[in-house]
């Protein structure tokens, strides 16, 4: 049997994505913020069942960089049965990562 994991959200992430969920609304409606969230929720189911789906990142020791959507990646750790998401990104934005 497959092993369960929890998902967690840090306030980082919550936060990025209150601010993603803002813009979309502002500029493309309702429609396209739930379109989000839907992408969210699968990310979400996808690493419950498979936490090693997404690549390992280089720069981030114990964390992996999960694309949510072409321009939104999200990076998360696991530790047991847990899994944090610490971040959400646009991948256009010019931050440094």
């Amino acid at each position: 049997m497959a092993r369960k994991y929890k998902v967690f959200w840090s306030q980082e992430a919550k936060r990025q994505v209150d601010n993603i969920l803002t813009y979309l609304r502002q500029n493309f409606g309702e429609k396209e913020a739930d379109n989000f969230l839907d992408l969210l929720l699968h990310f979400e189911q996808t690493i419950m069942q498979f936490p090693k789906a997404f690549k390992a990142s280089s720069k981030f020791k114990n964390c992996r960089l999960g694309l949510v959507h072409k321009h939104v990646t999200a990076i998360y750790k696991t530790s047991g049965s847990e899994i944090t998401i610490l971040t959400v990104f646009d991948n256009r934005a010019n931050i440094q990562r």
